[in-house]
């Protein structure tokens, strides 16, 4: 498994950027990360996926409007190497078979780690739960 790269989903990257339980591990990890020059990879759905979350949260009066667009600001500087290829459509399809889910959008992440042969990390543990037993290199915060 290749340690100078790791991918990350939306959930670790929401909990990066959102003072939420397990921010702290975290930003251990993230910061960890960096100073062993690690790079972090995720497709291009995270930022659309981190986006759409954090403007529900202004809609729903979670979060206040200017904030958020600082947190929105903040995203757009973040050290992360976005990455789509047709292969990953191809890689998600076949995950989502596996997983038997109706959506695809973990699957992408999943896909992505499984291409380059590193780990992903989430902090969602419907997600792990789901998915360890057929890829053993996705890790839960």
């Amino acid at each position: 498994m290749n340690n100078s790269r790791v991918a990350i989903d939306a959930s670790f990257l929401l909990k990066l950027l959102l003072p939420e339980d397990k921010s702290n591990e975290i930003e251990g990890h993230w910061k960890k990360w960096i100073e062993n020059s690690v790079e972090v990879v995720a497709p291009t759905l995270i930022i659309f996926e981190v986006s759409s979350v954090l403007r529900n949260k202004v809609y729903r009066g979670i979060l206040v409007e200017d904030d958020t667009r600082n947190i929105i600001n903040q995203l757009k500087y973040f050290d992360i190497t976005l990455i789509y290829t047709e292969d990953l459509l191809d890689m998600a399809w076949e995950i989502g078979s596996i997983l038997n889910t109706s959506t695809l959008y973990d699957c992408f992440y999943i896909a992505l780690a499984k291409f380059f042969d590193i780990p992903l990390w989430t902090a969602d543990k419907k997600l792990f739960n789901s998915a360890k037993r057929n890829f053993p290199f996705i890790n839960h915060i």
